[in-house]
């Protein structure tokens, strides 16, 4: 037992990174980073400040000591873990892992790179950040990267996965990697069971896997989204009378409900993705032996 992580999930974001990190969570033998996504092992990569609108809002730790102390009650855990979409991306972050800690194991999820892009464009409109159109987002993309916006706003960058899954399995070695797709959440209970399975605990705990967490989309009414995502005084009055548990998942349907999931893109525009991600792809589904044909379709 350790008090330092032995498990990252790694990205992708938007992936069911956030879910997995909640249910995980209630499991009695794994500890959870208090922060979602500390991205201390990538922060190297990253301005000073972010520059897109919204970003202050990321939370990045980016010094050791700050990172160790995520952990400090993490001691009687057998797997102490954290969780951040980024570290899929950054060229270097598995190697940082294997040098932090030889033993860890990481966890991937992967959706459908297109998919991904337009949830991650959904998510910066849900929270008020973003004013343009997807088409002229991805336009936009590499101005906004140059001027320093989070690795959020690179919606179509972030989606090719190959060599990014490719560096893990190089580095850490197969075994210690376990790749779950989006599409495998349509089964929730069972992706809590093959990752605990994965990390070799018990898989007799009963965890509520009820609830998405950090769903995107575009909100019905902007105030009563905002009324139950953000801070206020009414809820801080009612939160001590409630559980934890409760709270969070009062306030996660809450969200869902003040939101509209039937936005999509321009078929066009999809198109125009697939053969952006095509190649890389068909590589992926040949390293990962999974068939990702349907991606594609």
């Amino acid at each position: 037992m350790s008090n330092q992580p032995n498990l990252f999930i790694a990205g992708a974001a938007k992936s069911g990174t956030t879910s997995l990190y909640a249910y995980l969570q209630q499991h009695p033998d794994i500890y959870m980073s208090p922060i979602k996504e500390p991205h201390y092992l990538c922060s190297h990569h990253f301005p000073e400040t972010f520059t897109g609108p919204g970003d202050e809002d990321l939370n990045v730790v980016r010094t050791e000591a700050a990172y160790r102390q995520l952990f400090d009650g993490a001691a009687d855990y057998p797997v102490t873990a954290e969780a951040s979409v980024y570290y899929l991306y950054f060229p270097d972050t598995a190697e940082k892992i294997q040098a932090w800690n030889p033993e860890a194991k990481v966890i991937l999820l992967l959706r459908n790179p297109v998919d991904r892009a337009f949830s991650a464009y959904k998510h910066t409109i849900r929270d008020g950040r973003e004013t343009l159109s997807f088409e002229q987002a991805l336009e936009a993309e590499p101005k906004r990267r140059a001027a320093g916006y989070q690795p959020l706003w690179w919606y179509r960058e972030i989606g090719l996965y190959y060599q990014q899954v490719k560096r893990y399995l190089d580095v850490l070695s197969p075994e210690r990697v376990k790749i779950f797709l989006y599409d495998d959440l349509k089964d929730t209970a069972q992706v809590v069971k093959d990752s605990l399975e994965f990390l070799g605990l018990s898989t007799d705990v009963k965890i509520d896997v009820g609830i998405r967490h950090n769903v995107s989309g575009v909100p019905k009414s902007r105030a009563a989204y905002e009324f139950f995502a953000k801070p206020n005084v009414v809820k801080e009055i009612i939160k001590p009378f409630l559980p934890k548990k409760v709270s969070r998942a009062l306030g996660e349907r809450a969200k869902l409900m003040t939101m509209r999931q039937d936005e999509t893109m321009k078929p066009e525009t999809a198109q125009a993705l697939k053969a952006y991600y095509r190649e890389d792809i068909l590589h992926l589904q040949e390293l990962i032996g999974r068939d990702l044909s349907h991606w594609l379709r």
